[in-house]
């Protein structure tokens, strides 16, 4: 049970995070242009650093998973939804000013 309980902190919870995040990127491209999506995507910089802190508190000390399995689990699957959602929106910028 710890170790579902630990992909569901690790992987699950930031990719939906992840998810929510480009939908509101991806509305703003569309709704308010290009600059305000970018700021929008920098302030995105600030929460999603809050939320990882938050996330490996949560797992670490909260929970008391395995540090050696959870961090790299969790920082791993960050960083993938991170790269993958900047080259999501650059392509919807690029997009919407075609």
């Amino acid at each position: 049970m710890n170790y579902l309980l630990m992909v569901l902190m690790a992987v699950i919870v930031p990719i939906i995070f992840g998810i929510i995040h480009t939908l509101a990127s991806v509305y703003l491209v569309y709704s308010r242009g290009n600059v305000v999506a970018l700021g929008w995507n920098m302030l995105g910089f600030l929460t999603k650093t809050i939320f990882m802190v938050f996330m490996t508190y949560m797992g670490v000390s909260v929970l008391e998973f395995d540090v050696r399995i959870y961090v790299p689990i969790l920082s791993f699957v960050w960083f993938m939804t991170h790269i993958s959602e900047a080259f999501y929106i650059n392509f919807h910028m690029k997009e919407n000013t075609a």
